[in-house]
């Protein structure tokens, strides 16, 4: 029998600071609900000016091995899929070795495979897709693959998109016979396709360029075409068996998606119900209730997923029962930690799964749990999993809501402070303890130019 790969376990870190959403909107001169019930985020959190996106890595990483109490020895391989890298040339996996060697001793993780991938906010995915391969096929030296996805979110302040930063790291160990989340070989679906207008970071920027509207349209238009190639693999590889009347939706018990903001989470399973459900009977109530859907006929994917008729209608289905129901079924309880968290790019499925663990009540063994990642650029992949038996062990160890509940309120001003970078590391009065720092960053026109310093605070 081929190996059960997957995640072993998950950690998130998340940053001592956060934004109020509600007091944002109100100094913004904007009504609370849109940002708190329009977006779906009350609160987004904030890196202090003496971490980035390595010491948040750094820091989910360690947590995570004292947790599993693994030893450096254990770990074959380390993948940091981050969309905010801090070097063209390096990759950041150097940086977080560099500082888990303060704890572990020098050299220590001297024999890891590292990488570093960009693909906007699906890299991690596919990082955990292909460490489960590499265990698959016996390839690793040690019992685990590590993968960190490292993000923070940031946006101008007083744009449309400000509400939805957010900033987080996850470590996700990967390994043979896992007890979190077992992958499912072969039953996947891709979409990719050339995209280069709706969200950019061109080089040297630190805050992207965004076309709102673009964004949703793309996210929408590649889940869409993901999810057939999915049910297709899915039904050619005996995964599903459908009956008359079902959809492959029937079997599916928990889904995450890639989070920018609940309101898209809820629009792309409102499209996902709409390609399962229509060639059914049960789509009849649907039809009658709200009507049926707008033609494609004469209008290409991204036209119509951008077009009056389709938003029209997708606002209505979103406001039905059934919607409500199907929704609060199968996702809501992955979007809960997110409200609390923002967008942290590639982070973001991950807080979603680990948010389904903490929240969900319903006995989750052996049920089927579908992953939909996605990156602006523009790609989408779906990948069934099964929840194992043993899932509850993992659980015992995961603590985000406990932790989310205590970190401390930024003001709106020291929040713009922090966002300009009007305060330097060296100058920035430490709170938390027991995670790595960023000391300093080294001046240019320095033989040591952008150099960073890193130490561990007791």
């Amino acid at each position: 029998m081929p190996k059960k790969v997957g995640i072993e376990a998950i950690y998130i870190y998340v940053p001592e600071f956060y934004v109020d959403n509600t007091e944002l909107a109100i100094h913004r001169g904007t009504d609370p609900k849109h940002f708190t019930e329009g977006l779906g985020i009350t609160r987004f959190g904030v890196p202090s000016p003496n971490e980035d996106h390595a010491s948040m890595a750094a820091t989910a990483a360690l947590r995570l091995m004292e947790k599993q109490n693994i030893r450096p020895m254990d770990i074959f391989r380390i993948d940091t899929p981050t969309e905010s890298s801090l070097d063209n040339a390096r990759a950041l996996v150097s940086d977080v070795i560099g500082m888990l060697e303060q704890i572990y001793g020098s050299g220590s993780f001297s024999h890891v495979l590292g990488y570093e991938q960009k693909f906007a906010c699906i890299s991690g995915i596919e990082r955990v897709l292909d460490s489960s391969a590499w265990c698959a096929a016996g390839w690793n030296e040690g019992k685990y693959a590590l993968v960190i996805t490292t993000d923070n979110a940031k946006y101008n302040l007083k744009s449309r998109e400000e509400p939805t930063q957010g900033a987080a790291a996850a470590a996700i160990l990967i390994g043979v016979d896992p007890e979190l989340l077992e992958v499912v070989p072969g039953v996947r679906g891709s979409s990719l396709r050339f995209e280069n207008m709706d969200f950019k970071k061109p080089e040297g920027r630190e805050i992207a360029l965004v076309n709102g509207e673009r964004s949703v349209v793309s996210y929408l238009c590649e889940m869409d075409n993901a999810w057939r190639r999915f049910s297709s693999a899915s039904v050619a590889k005996g995964f599903f068996k459908l009956e008359n009347g079902e959809c492959i939706l029937d079997h599916i018990d928990r889904v995450v998606y890639h989070n920018p903001h609940k309101k898209m989470v809820m629009s792309a399973y409102g499209s996902l119900l709409t390609q399962e459900w229509r060639s059914l009977p049960r789509w009849n109530k649907v039809a009658n209730e709200i009507g049926d859907v707008p033609t494609k006929v004469g209008i290409d994917e991204l036209s119509y997923y951008g077009s009056n008729a389709f938003n029209t209608y997708r606002r209505k289905l979103l406001g039905t029962k059934m919607f409500y129901e199907e929704f609060k079924k199968r996702v809501w309880s992955s979007t809960l930690a997110s409200e609390l968290v923002g967008d942290p790019y590639t982070a973001s499925l991950f807080v979603g799964i680990d948010s389904i663990f903490e929240n969900d009540e319903s006995e989750l063994a052996s049920k089927t749990l579908i992953l939909c990642g996605y990156g602006s650029g523009s790609h989408a992949l779906i990948q069934a999993c099964i929840i194992p038996k043993r899932y509850k062990n993992a659980v015992k160890k995961m603590d985000l809501m406990p932790r989310l509940a205590l970190r401390h309120k930024l003001s709106i001003e020291e929040y713009e402070v922090i966002h300009e970078g009007n305060i330097t590391p060296q100058d920035w009065h430490e709170k938390a303890k027991q995670r790595f720092i960023l000391e300093k960053i080294e001046k240019n026109g320095t033989k040591e130019q952008g150099n960073r310093k890193y130490s561990f605070a007791q």
